[in-house]
């Protein structure tokens, strides 16, 4: 066995808070005048951060940039709507929406070797890493943080329950990476085979972790801890062992933001978490996430000194992560308009043995086969599998929402 005891991946973890802020700010003065990022300048040229030290008044007077303008943004301005430095960039990938998002240089610039090392991987683990590979970020922001520690990657992506629990067993794999529903369903599919799989620890992330299934991971052995991050900036905040809320990483500046008025809120009060971060490849100032979220600044038992995210709390748009993917209702209405057979529509967002599943709900007069086509147009859309149901004529309101999220955490 590893030695997994609890230790800090660096002394900047145990920064007295003061002399963070003061880090954090300097650094973003560095950022600003490394970057070539015409929008970036801009904003913070306006902001009067190019012209003096960089403080929180000034930051603040930037704007708000919302993830859900980054489509538009990207779509009319040259590269990624001017918020990235385009001599920097190593790797593009696309998000729903769509939104694209660089990787810059550098081994580890998703930030993520921390977030693992406080999750207990070591050098030498085998890792199973299941995010997907496929045009998403999600994998290779762990694959760049398991190659710093040295580890080894199993690169399974997502799907083929049997085929990566066989991966796993065959190659001894110690450590897990991706969704907990998909650890759940690979542990479940490994007891069904009779694969007796050796995980020590799993990060998870992308989805909500709710105690009860935390429970039943570490009653098989399994260390499992949470982090937080999005496809834009990479990894935000994370777990250690305590449990007790996710450490803010140094990498970004975060703020909690009352959705509406903009203003900072309380301590301990929920708001929008806003981002900004403090690398020069894509120095995006302020992105509002759309995640809710509340801070716990009392000391950690485990000498960490970052102020800590209560969990993501909700979402402030009407998005709703469905397996890791945000599901917007504008990608609903693009399905349904090709199916003009389609009289009414309704989607569900519902939790069944771990797993989220996708219903959408049909008033249409058509062949059976109707239902295969529209899974297929809401596969090729969202990226998302989904199950068709037909109801009777009346049963959907013109009015009903186009997505209801039913899940309950707990």
């Amino acid at each position: 066995m590893r030695d997994r005891s609890d230790t800090l991946y660096s002394p900047q973890e145990a920064l007295p808070p003061d002399e963070r802020a003061a880090w954090q700010l300097g650094r973003l003065r560095e950022v600003l005048r490394e970057t070539r990022a015409p929008a970036a300048l801009e904003r913070a040229r306006e902001a009067g951060l190019l012209d003096g030290p960089c403080t929180w008044e000034r930051l603040r007077t930037v704007p708000v940039l919302r993830k859900e303008d980054l489509p538009a943004l990207q779509a009319g301005r040259w590269p990624l709507g001017g918020w990235a430095s385009w001599e920097r960039v190593r790797r593009l990938f696309r998000s729903p929406g769509p939104i694209f998002e660089p990787e810059g240089p550098g081994p580890d610039y998703w930030g993520c070797a921390p977030v693992l090392h406080a999750a207990g991987f070591r050098a030498g683990d085998v890792v199973l890493n299941s995010f997907s590979y496929h045009l998403t970020p999600a994998a290779w922001m762990v694959e760049g943080g398991l190659a710093v520690l040295g580890a080894v990657v199993i690169p399974g992506g997502v799907g083929n329950t049997e085929i990566q629990a066989r991966a796993a067993f065959e190659l001894g794999a110690t450590g897990y990476a991706g969704t907990p529903s998909f650890l759940a369903a690979l542990l479940e599919r490994a007891d069904e085979l009779r694969i007796p799989l050796r995980f020590e620890v799993a990060l998870v992330s992308a989805e909500p972790l709710p105690p009860a299934l935390r429970e039943r991971f570490e009653a098989r052995g399994i260390r499992t801890q949470q982090a937080y991050g999005t496809a834009d900036v990479g990894m935000v905040a994370y777990e250690c062992p305590h449990k007790q809320g996710m450490h803010l990483l140094d990498r970004c500046l975060v703020e909690l933001l009352d959705p509406y008025t903009r203003e900072p809120v309380r301590l301990g009060e929920v708001g929008e978490v806003v981002v900004t971060l403090l690398d020069p490849t894509y120095p995006l100032l302020r992105l509002a996430t759309g995640d809710l979220s509340a801070l716990w600044a009392d000391p950690c038992p485990c000498g960490r000194t970052a102020p800590r995210l209560q969990g993501v709390l909700g979402r402030v748009a009407e998005a709703v992560k469905v397996r890791g993917v945000f599901l917007y209702p504008a990608q609903l209405r693009a399905v349904a308009s090709r199916h003009p057979e389609v009289r009414r529509y309704q989607f569900l967002v519902r939790r069944s043995a771990d797993r989220d599943e996708l219903i959408a709900r049909l008033e249409a007069a058509g062949p059976q086969e109707l239902a295969e086509r529209f899974a297929q147009t809401v596969r090729e859309v969202t990226g998302l599998r989904a199950q068709v149901e037909f109801v009777p004529d009346g049963t959907l309101e013109d009015d009903a929402p186009v997505l209801v999220d039913e899940r309950r955490w707990g």
